[in-house]
This record gives structure tokens, sequence and C-alpha cells, in this order.
């Protein structure tokens, strides 16, 4: 009988086990095989001020959904899991009936207040006033005494003019003879060259210390090159960096979105940047130029053109990806020389 129950409990929780067991797989199979859907339109009538974009992100029959949109200069995204959705809200546009009761409430508002303001505007004025006199009294005395003071000033005004002490005027027949002068002027002269010869030696000096230290500097960066040099010429490390080019390159076939059309025509003020644009556009038109047409205008500022991307990517790709670059022993041995690489 022990033994039954036993068995029984042995045998629930085993099926709770692999019912986990279950779930964990059955939402493995869903992160690596259900694919990631993506879409990108994009119009262009003429100018950057007038372009909208538009794109959509999905996920999971589009349980998981990314909307995202730039028109009129302002970019606009929201992002709805389930039922439960979040991002940017659009401003509130505000209608004629909306200002015109605003206005009167800030009118009534203005005449409330006013109407309480006017016995204390009255006190004010009263408070004012017995200040003005009080001020009129204080400068009436003021006067009064500055008046008994300038009556006293002239006469004692005379006798600092009588006390004053005659300026003694000074000799007109001081002079230095003609041997100090000869003196300082030599004085100045050897001291100006050895002013010059200071100047000139430091001048040598920096230029001798600007010298040593840049030959110091060339030095080390040629030490740094042959070093940099060397570790790319090993067999090991251009073994990995194939091996990573080569997986790469699947990887981004297998990512290569399956719909890309449309027609772009841009140009810029200056031919300088649109010569840049178009050598970055470079890299990726062996890639897309069989689907997109791309025409740069040298002479005037221009972009208009419509685009369309339709695509979408599973997670095994990328699996596949990290498991061969993990298990290859020259990526690993490389990854390991990097994080100890010192210059």
């Amino acid at each position: 009988m022990v033994l039954h129950i036993l068995l029984i409990i042995l045998k629930i929780i085993g099926i709770i086990i692999a019912v986990l067991l279950g779930l964990i797989l059955l939402l493995l199979v869903i992160l690596l095989c259900v694919p990631v859907r993506y879409r990108m339109e994009a119009s262009m009538p003429g100018e950057i001020k007038e372009s909208t974009v538009r794109g959509r992100v999905t996920w999971l029959l589009r349980l998981i959904r990314i909307d995202a949109s730039f028109e009129e200069q302002e970019l606009k995204w929201r992002v709805r899991i389930a039922w439960k959705s979040f991002g940017s809200e659009p401003k509130k546009e505000v209608t004629h009936g909306e200002e015109n009761t605003d206005r009167e409430e800030t009118r009534k508002e203005q005449r409330v207040e006013s109407s309480r303001g006017l016995p204390k505007v009255e006190k004010e004025s009263a408070e004012e006033k017995t200040i003005v006199e009080s001020g009129q009294a204080a400068s009436k005395d003021m006067e009064e005494r500055s008046g008994k003071k300038t009556e006293k000033s002239p006469e004692s005004i005379l006798q600092k003019t009588h006390e004053r002490p005659e300026k003694v005027q000074p000799e007109k027949n001081s002079e230095k003879p003609e041997k100090t002068d000869k003196i300082e002027k030599k004085e100045e002269k050897t001291g100006r060259f050895e002013k010059i010869k200071c100047t000139i030696v430091k001048f040598c000096d920096k230029i001798k210390h600007t010298v040593g230290h840049a030959e110091e500097k060339l030095e080390s960066l040629s030490e740094k090159k042959d070093k940099i040099i060397k570790e790319l010429e090993d067999p090991v490390h251009q073994k990995a960096f194939s091996k990573a080019k080569k997986e790469t390159g699947k990887l981004l076939k297998r990512w290569k979105p399956k719909v890309i059309k449309g027609t772009v025509r841009f140009g810029f003020e200056d031919p300088c940047h649109t010569g840049q644009v178009l050598a970055a556009f470079s890299i990726i038109y062996p890639f897309i130029g069989e689907f997109l047409s791309i025409e740069p205008n040298f002479e005037r500022r221009i972009l208009k053109g419509d685009v369309k991307v339709r695509g979408g990517f599973r997670m095994v790709p990328l699996v596949c990806f990290l498991w061969n670059l993990v298990w290859c022993r020259e990526i690993r041995k490389t990854y390991h020389d990097i994080r100890e690489f010192q210059l």
C-alpha cells in the first residue's frame, strides 16, 4: 500500500517535470522559428522637411507590434504587447471655441481682481500723501541748517588761501653731465643685447626639445605598427578572420529583405557631400543594386523618390552563426590574443 502511494507521487512529479520541459521547449521553438517581420515605406517629394517615413515590426501573429513614423519633422512611435500599448501621444489641437472660452475666463478673473483691489488703492494713496508731507518738512529743516553753514564758509576759505604755502620752484640749471648720459646709453644697449641673446637661446632649446620629442613619437609609432602587422600576418588570425567573414556573409544572405523597390534622387548644395554619400551607398550597392536605383545630383539640393522594404528574419541563423564561431579554435585563439594585446 505504501509503495503504491509512493509510485503515484513519483508519477505526478514526473508528469509535472515533463510538462515544464515541454513548455520550455515550446518557448524555445517559438523564439527560434517564429519570424520577426518588418516593413518600411518612405516618400520624398523634394525636400527633407516634406518627406515621410513609416515603419512597422511585428512578431508572434502581431501580439507584439512596434509602429514608428516621421511626418512633418516629428517622430511618433507606439509599442503594443498583447492588449497593452504605450508610446508618444499626438499633440492636442486647440479649437477656436476653446480659445474664446479661455479668453472670456481670463477677462472675468481680471475684473474680479480689479473690484477687490479698489479700497487698497485708496489706502495706498493716503499713505503716499503723508510720506510726501513728512519729506517736505525734513527738506526744509535741512535747508535751514545748510544756510547757517554757508554763512561761515567764506571767512574760512580766505584764511585757508592765506595759509597756503608757496610752491618751491625747481632749479632750472640742474642738468646731468654728458659722461653719465653716455654710460647709461651703453648700459641700455648691453641690456638689450643680453635680452635678445637669452630669447634666441631659449628658442633654440625649445626647437631641440620638440625635435627630440617628435623622434621619440615616431619611434614608438613605428614599433606599434610593426607589432600590429605581426599580429595580423599570423596564419591563425588570418584563418579566424576568413571564417568570421564567411559566416557573416551567410547570415546576411539569410536575413536579406525579400522586397526592395524604389528610386532615390539626392543632392546637396556642396558637391563634396554628395560624393561622400554616394561612396557610402557604394558599399551596399552590390546587394541592393538590382532592386534600388540611386541617382546623384551634383548641381542642386534635392531629395526625391519612393522606397519600399519588406522582409523577415528568424533567430535560427543567428544561433548557427554563434555556434560556428564559438566552436572554431582559431577564433577562440584570436579572441584570447586580442584581450591580452597591448601596444
